[in-house]
């Protein structure tokens, strides 16, 4: 897992754990100076990800190394797929976030399983602040290769954005996501949407305050082709009664190509595959269960 932390300066922080790649820059001078070293590092980043091919192999685990044969893209096993090429957004109730967190990288772990190259997942210093930043023992064990994860920690939204566009516009990422503290708006959206169209570019964002629901109604549009409501639901326990897979509540809010629905689904982290529990997709129809509509 290789990290970059934000451009404005050089981040006190715990040890870096071992293997770890960490690119700091000096504190800016000038406004100008900053600008410069900020851009320096992110060019930098988009170099590493140029270098896809030796983020992908891992020595000794084949089935790890890169994509799967006969894939064509990610098989999310959703009760919706998620738009390849396009924005899919996730939101969640502050409660929720590290439930969310973890929905999102299961799916970059899928969208490594479909394409080569590395993943990508940029996030600012405020989404990160409150949970801490990824583990990577806990993203193992949700099945991501941790060894194909490129990390990127920006000081603002602005930046993060910057940094995504980037990233999907340089066509070396297998698979793109990211975090940021407040909402997507219009402008931004249909930029993201623009440059992970090319390469059909898995692209997956966690937008924070601006993009909750409040009082029934979502905050301002944006260009997203899916908006995903994550909620945390207790997990699946096997027959000791030890934790099994991981479930979460799941809400599509928004869907150009399906309906909107509630689901209750579970991730297996052996197979690497989603499956529905229960939600409106399994209820049958009344006739078909015996009843009849009144009137």
């Amino acid at each position: 897992m290789h990290c970059i932390t934000d451009m404005t300066g050089v981040r006190p922080s715990a040890p870096a754990q071992a293997g770890a790649d960490t690119i700091t820059a000096p504190d800016p001078a000038s406004p100008d100076t900053a600008l410069h070293q900020r851009l320096a590092a992110l060019r930098t980043a988009i170099e590493r990800l140029q270098a896809a091919p030796a983020l992908g192999k891992v020595e000794g685990d084949p089935a790890r190394s890169g994509p799967r044969q006969g894939r064509s893209g990610p098989d999310w096993g959703l009760p919706v797929p998620l738009a390849s090429g396009a924005l899919n957004e996730l939101v969640a109730a502050h409660p929720d976030r590290p439930a969310a967190f973890g929905f999102l990288f299961t799916l970059t772990a899928l969208g490594l399983e479909a394409r080569a190259g590395p993943a990508l997942f940029v996030a600012t210093r405020r989404a990160l602040a409150e949970h801490g930043a990824p583990y990577g023992h806990g993203l193992a064990q949700l099945g991501l290769d941790v060894g194909r994860l490129l990390l990127i920690e920006t000081g603002s939204d602005r930046d993060a954005l910057w940094a995504l566009e980037e990233a999907l516009r340089s066509g070396a990422a297998a698979t793109v996501a990211g975090a940021i503290a407040g909402g997507l708006d219009l402008t931004s959206s249909r930029r993201l949407n623009l440059a992970a169209a090319p390469r059909r570019t898995p692209l997956v964002v966690l937008s924070g305050a601006k993009a909750r629901k409040t009082a029934g109604v979502v905050a301002a549009a944006n260009a997203a082709a899916t908006r995903w409501r994550i909620a945390s639901a207790p997990a699946a326990r096997d027959r000791f009664g030890t934790l099994d897979h991981w479930r979460w509540q799941v809400a599509l809010e928004r869907c150009r190509n399906g309906r909107p629905g509630d689901w209750l689904i579970e991730w297996n982290h052996v197979a690497h595959r989603f499956r529905v529990v229960e939600g409106l997709a399994d209820r049958p129809p009344l006739e078909s269960a015996g009843f009849r509509r009144a009137g």
